[in-house]
Formats: C-alpha cells, structure tokens, sequence
C-alpha cells in the first residue's frame, strides 16, 4: 500500500511530460486527475480516432469534462460517438446523451424530484437532475428557488464553513451514472476485449470496481450537535464478565468431552490404545493456556495476519491522506484518556472490513482493508474508526480478542489441513531428482495416510470452530449497537455510518462473487462491523436493486427477528440503520434512508405467528421442555414415595432422568416440524426463478413457511476439503447471491455416483430445486440440484437426516434413562 498523499479532486494537476497512453490517461482518471487524464485521452483521442483505443479515450474523456464542468465538450463528443458504426458504441453514446441533456438541463420552474444538487463555485451553477433509476429518492430542493441567479445567491450566502462541508462531501462521495456506465462499457464490451492488450484490460477491470456504487441522497452531518445520552455501561460490563465465565467453564468441559470420545474411539479400534494423557482433568491446563493466549493474543493475531493474509503498518501519515477526521478522531480519543494511539494496520484485500483486537488500550491494533480504504469516503472511514476505537474504550475489545485467538485455533487447523490435503496430491513427483527413491516409497506410504486423518481432522476443527464461538454471540451482538452509538457521539455523523455500513456489505458481497469467502472473513467474523454471512444476500441484491427501505422490511417489521438472528453473530442490518436514523433525527439531520415507515408489520392474528414461531424452533424447545418434563417426573416420584409406593420412589432425584428426557423432547420437536419443514415439492407448486428481492421483502416470512421453489444459477464457493460439509455452498442467481444447505442423501460422505459432492459442481450451472428460508440471514435448502446438461443430478437428504437425528435423539434419550449413564 502506498502511503502517498491522494490526489486532489479536482483536476489541478499540470500536463505530463510522459508520452501519452490510455492506460495513464485511465489511471489518472481513476485518481480524479482529471487534467492530466485530458491531456493524454486527448492526444489518443485524436491520433488513434478510428481504433478501439480511441474509442475508449474518447467515452472516458466525457467523464473527465463532465467532472470538470466542460459539459459542452462532454455533449459534442457524446454526440460525435452517437455516429460511430459500431452498435454498441452508438447506443452508449445515445444513452448518455439524454442522460446529460436531461441532468444538466437549466430550467426556471423547480423541479418535483431533483436529487441531491452538487453545486460548483462556477458562475452558472446548473440545476442537476439524477438519472432515472438513481435508486435512493434524493432530497427536495428549497421551494423558492425558481431561478439560476438566485440559486447561485442562495450558494453565496452561506457560511464559508459550510462550503467547505458541502465540497467535502461531493468529492468524497461523488460516484455518479456516467462513470459507472462508461467503465462498465468499456471493460465488458466484446469488441474491447478482443482488440484491447491485456494491460489495458486490468486497468479497466481495476478502475470498474471504483464506481460501481449506488446513488445516495448525502444526507448531512451535524456540524454542532449535543452528544447522545450518556448510557449506564454497568449490564454491558456485566454481560461481558458473563461471556469470559461462560468460556471458562464451556472450554474445559469441551476439551473434557473431547479427549473421552477421543479414547472410547481408541478403545473400539483394533490394534490401538488409549491414551493415558487424556484421562487427567484438564481444567488446570486449559485456564493456564487461555491466561497466556490472552496475554499474547495481540502478538499472536499479528504473525496469523501477517503471514497468512499480508498485514502490512499503516502509518498515521498514511491515513491522514485517506481521512483527515479519521487521524483527528483517534488523536483526540487517546489523548483525553492519556492512551497511545493503537497500532494500524492494512490488509491487501478488496473485501472492506475492520477489526479491533489486544488486551489492553496500549496494546490494541486497529486493522482495515485497502478495500474500505479505496470503497468509503473520508467521513465514512471516519465513523468506521470511531466505532473501532469505541470497542477499546468500553473493554469488549478485550473479550472479543480473547475468544477470537481461541476460535482460531480448531479454524486453522481446519483450514490449513484442508489446504495441504488440496496441496499433497503430486508432492512425490514435486521432489528434486536428487531425493533417493527409498525416501519417496515412504512418503508414498504416508502421505495417504495423513491425507485420511487430515480428511477426518479439518471437518471436525471447524465443527469445534463453531461451537466455540456459541458463548460470544450474545456479546457480539449486543456490542455493535455500543459501538454504533459512541462512533455518532464522536463524529455527529449517524448518516455516514448508515452509508459506510451498507457499502462495506455491498463490498463483502462483490468480493464473495469474484473471489468466494475467504478464511479471513469467515476465520474473523467475530470482530467485523458487518458479518460476511449477513452481507452475502442483502449486498448483492442491493447493489443492483437500489432500493434500500425495501429490502430492510422483513428486518424492521418482521417481529420475531430476535428470536432468529440467535445463532449469528451480529444483529440484523435494518434494525441498526433504524436506530442510526433515530439518532439523525435527534439531531434534527436529515436521514440517508427513510426507515420510519417501514417498521410495522401486519400481524392480523398474533396467535397464528405465536403458533408458527413455536413450531419453527420445536427442536431448540426441546432443552426447556424437557428439563420441565423431567422435573416433573422427579416430583411424581417424590409424591409417589410420599404415599408408600416404594416401588417408585427411585424416580425422584436421578439426574440421568432429567438428562435423558432433554434428547426425547428435543426429538419429539423434530418429528412435529418435519412435515411443515420440508414440505412435499410438487410440479405445481415451486416458484419459477422468483427475484430475490420479493422473497425478501416479506415482513411475516418465518424459516417454517418452507416456500417451494425453482432457481437457475452458478454454484460458487470454496473447492475441495475446505467445503466437505458444504459450508460454503452460494447460488448465483440472476438477482443475486443466496446461501445454499445442502446434506447428501445417502450418507455425508456420499462416495458413490458419478458426482459425489456439490463441491464437484463448482462454476457450472446448475438447476436447483428446494425450500426457500427467511431468516435473519436467508437461505435455501437443497432438494435437488441438476446440472444443465441434466447430466449430473445430485438429491438432498434434509428430511431423511432430519428423521435419523430424532430417531437417534430419541433412542439416545431412552437409553440413559434405562441405563443411568451416556
């Protein structure tokens, strides 16, 4: 990463003296030297008129006008390009065309929907109109503005202070319809591709990525505002002391289990002994390692980041060129509380993501991607930094810190063990010719052996990787509203962060369909301000879509949202943004989206939802249900024992009847939910390649409503071991990215059949066929999924699992209590 000053955004730099090329020209574009980017598109433009290149310089040079207020020179061009022979340039040009005239029309009558007005210090400053489909409805313009000279009075009559805010904003965040229309043309076009060299092809491909962005009203920031209530930290401090005692206790007894089942298989195999080691109790032991983990939790985090994803310093200096307000912030922060400024830190990944982590204040670290460097605007990054430094000043940084480098270890070991398996196939034929042939008839040996415990190894590391984070999910989820909260105190900007949260999942979503989900977002979604699995459908469908009130309804309206987002990591996207937006209107802000309306839900009968909510988590009922059961059967035996019937009496008091009636209730829970949960698929009933947006949008929609349908789309995810248990299974849909659940129906390894596994079908096209979930993070379980070609048809075995499981539960249940023991 370079730690050079950004360019300024206007075009204020002097000509080149280099020979002109359009990839400088581009690159100078992508950095909003806009003059220097003239000066060499022009020169292509003219010498290479007739040539791909030329027709390239010439679209991207109506940008550079446009940017610089040279509207005149952006429509003549448009309207040469609308000439050309080439179809596609012609249509481009005509489209754009219109666009310009109808956005920089000048008209006298104020217009009904005139978006959000970036005036320029020009002597005619125009009436700006957003394209049509500009997705987020912009602001009204004043009433009595019915003219160009008194806009332009009404411009010069505010504050120099002001001016300065507004310009701030406009070139932070100015991404408009021209660039986005021009480099997405000019990058996938087919006559580009095949005329363009590939250097000029990577520039376009990396200059496309900047501006594919949505149009935003900008809503303001307070410029003086009164902070927000001061909260009582005291059930927040308590929360976190619960969370690191349920560690404490949790890890050891899972260690516990472990090493017993560990020696039990041992037992059962032939020619193997247990080992004596893992019949001490490790309770000792393993406070001892969580202490020093602790302790070293930042030095640790740092060589993981470093070696396995890159980190590199991030100098103050350096940030400063991205975000003034950003260096200011954490200054100020760490100096009314004589702290040192957290180490920063920067990842080279496109994914915009944030982490915090240490042990204390003087060893905290502060990481970024160069994703949310390049993707955020200077206020945006700001308020990202302000929630990051305000998860040190309320300590959950530290318990956070302390159950990430615990989950690391068993996802590590999954991921690396995964990764050597992929990686060991043709390691003999990798070694030099001097290795003596003896050496490599015992790898031969070996390596297959390893590779089948390595192969049995990673899936059940990273099964332990999801256990271990179950005690922190209440605490990761609670800690983001904090942080939300004491980021607007620090930077009177609750609008900014509602953009910056929404890009930095639009962000997640676009790295997730161009490179899958990395270990680094899964590994660290604990400490993320949006989790990767929350961001997978909501950002795509909304990079597209726009309309952002629209997809939060089922978060604000659907009313037992918390009761879903139970198993995940953070809180559900709309009822953040619902509070940010209460925050803008305490301060009597404009708010960047118009959530008020959207909270409200249509429960016309509150007892059929209790109904549906009950049977939707039968299963999970089945822990209360059956400790109740239980008791109750203890207090039978007690009576019974009461009134002479001795026979009975050992019912009251044996532990093994309360523990074995948990896995019967649990059971019991299945096999009532089985029938509306996997819901029989007739020909007639599945939705036809439904739009992601209409399934998500409705607000009474529960995981149990099992809607049937069909899907066409691209299987993406991760390859090999790594997504053995299809954990990382994505439909890319015409509309966007869903999360897909897929069991085999045979067995879990499904080793027979000419494709075994879906992660054989990865990047073809498949047909797919299951029940669509509406959850706190949607998602899709396979029934069927079917190549194209119909050549490959795998079947899922979600109902057949689901009946094994509470027969096993069942059976599991009535054998403790019969036998008194597991």
């Amino acid at each position: 990463m370079s730690s050079t000053p950004r360019p300024p955004a206007s075009g204020s730099q002097q000509s080149p003296k280099e020979t002109p090329s359009l990839e400088m020209g581009l690159a100078a574009l992508k950095q909003k030297q806009y003059q220097k980017a003239i000066t060499h598109l022009e020169a292509i433009a003219q010498s290479q008129s007739n040539r791909s290149a030329g027709i390239q310089a010439q679209m991207a040079l109506v940008v550079a006008y446009e940017r610089t207020r040279n509207v005149k020179k952006a429509i003549a061009l448009c309207q040469s390009l609308a000439q050309h022979p080439k179809p596609k340039v012609k249509t481009w040009a005509e489209k754009t065309l219109q666009e310009l005239n109808q956005r920089y029309s000048v008209e006298t009558q104020p217009q009904q929907d005139p978006g959000f007005v970036p005036f320029e210090p020009s002597s005619q400053p125009p009436n700006i109109q957003p394209p049509k489909d500009a997705g987020f409805v912009p602001f009204e313009p004043p009433k009595k503005q019915s003219s160009v000279d008194e806009q332009l009075n009404n411009y010069r009559s505010k504050s120099a202070q002001k001016q300065s805010h507004i310009f701030k904003e406009i070139n932070s965040n100015k991404s408009d319809f021209l660039e986005k229309n021009v480099i997405n043309k000019m990058a996938n076009d087919t006559y580009l591709k095949k005329e363009n060299n590939i250097q000029s092809q990577e520039t376009l491909d990396k200059f496309s990525t900047k501006f594919e962005q949505l149009t935003w009203r900008q809503a303001e920031r307070a410029t003086e505002w009164r902070r927000l209530k001061s909260l009582n930290l005291t059930r927040f401090y308590l929360e976190q002391a619960l969370t690191v005692l349920a560690f404490l206790w949790f890890t050891p007894r899972l260690i516990e289990f472990l090493m017993d089942t560990t020696n039990n298989v041992l037992l059962w195999l032939p020619l193997l002994q247990p080992l004596q080691l893992f019949y001490q109790n490790p309770t000792e032991s393993v406070y001892i390692s969580l202490a020093v983990l602790l302790m070293l939790s930042p030095w640790l985090l740092d060589s993981l980041l470093k070696f396995a994803y890159r980190m590199k310093p991030l100098p103050m200096t350096a940030l400063f060129n991205y975000s003034q307000e950003a260096n200011r912030i954490l200054r100020n922060y760490c100096q009314q509380r004589n702290w040192k400024v957290p180490a920063l830190r920067v990842l080279p990944t496109n994914a915009p993501i944030a982490i915090t982590y240490g042990w204390l204040p003087r060893f905290a670290r502060i990481v970024v991607s160069q994703g949310l460097l390049d993707q955020l605007s200077e206020d945006e990054i700001a308020v990202i930094y302000a929630r990051e430094i305000a998860s040190v000043g309320q300590w959950d940084f530290l318990v956070m810190s302390f159950a990430a480098i615990i989950t690391q270890i068993p996802y590590q070991l999954y991921w690396q063990s995964a990764q050597w398996v992929e990686q060991s196939g043709d390691l003999i034929n990798r070694l030099p010719e001097k290795v003596p042939n003896f050496v490599r008839s015992i790898l031969s040996l070996i390596i297959p052996i390893l590779k089948g415990i390595l192969t049995i190894i990673s899936p059940l590391s990273y099964g332990l990787y999801r256990i271990l984070r179950l005690p922190t999910l209440w605490l990761s989820r609670r800690r983001v509203y904090y942080s939300d909260r004491t980021a607007c105190n620090l930077t009177g900007n609750p609008n900014g962060l509602t953009r910056a949260i929404v890009k930095i999942a639009i962000g997640m979503a676009k790295e997730i369909q161009q490179q899958g989900t990395s270990s680094l977002l899964e590994g660290f979604d604990l400490l993320m301000p949006v989790s990767s699995s929350q961001a997978l459908t909501f950002g795509s469908v909304a990079a597209d879509y726009g309309k952002i009130e629209s997809l939060l309804t089922w978060d604000l309206a659907n009313p037992y949202r918390q009761w879903l987002e139970i198993n995940n990591t953070h809180p559900v996207i709309g009822d953040r943004l619902l509070i940010l937006s209460q925050y803008a209107s305490f301060w009597n802000l404009n708010t960047e989206l118009d959530l008020s309306a959207k909270n409200s839900a249509s429960t016309s009968d509150r007892s059929l939802q209790h109904r549906r909510l009950l049977l939707q988590g039968a299963p999970y009922f089945g822990l209360p249900a059956g400790l109740m059961l239980g008791s109750l059967i203890w207090l039978l035996g007690g009576f019974l024992s009461a009134v002479g019937v001795w026979q009975l009496e050992w019912l009251f008091g044996d532990f093994w009847i309360l523990a074995g009636c948990i896995p019967l209730a649990c059971s019991l829970g299945i096999f009532l939910r089985i029938n509306s949960f996997f819901a029989e698929i007739k020909p007639s009933t599945p939705l036809q390649n439904p739009s992601l947006v209409s399934l998500l949008t409705d607000a009474n929609a529960l995981p149990i409503d099992s809607q049937p349908l069909y899907l066409e789309g691209k299987l993406q995810g991760r390859e090999g071991l790594s997504n053995l248990m299809g954990q990382d299974l994505i439909l890319k849909t015409a509309t966007g990215l869903i999360k897909l659940h897929y069991i085999p129906e045979l067995t879990p390894l499904a080793i027979f059949g000419k494709s075994s596994h879906p992660v054989e079908l990865i990047g073809e096209s498949i047909n797919l066929r299951g029940w669509w979930r509406r959850g706190a993070t949607p998602w899709i379980d396979v029934e069927s999924l079917q190549t194209q070609d119909h050549q490959v048809t795998l079947t899922g075995g979600h109902p057949i699992w689901s009946t094994i499981l509470a027969c096993v539960l069942a059976f599991w249940g009535a054998y403790m209590i019969s036998q008194g023991g597991f």
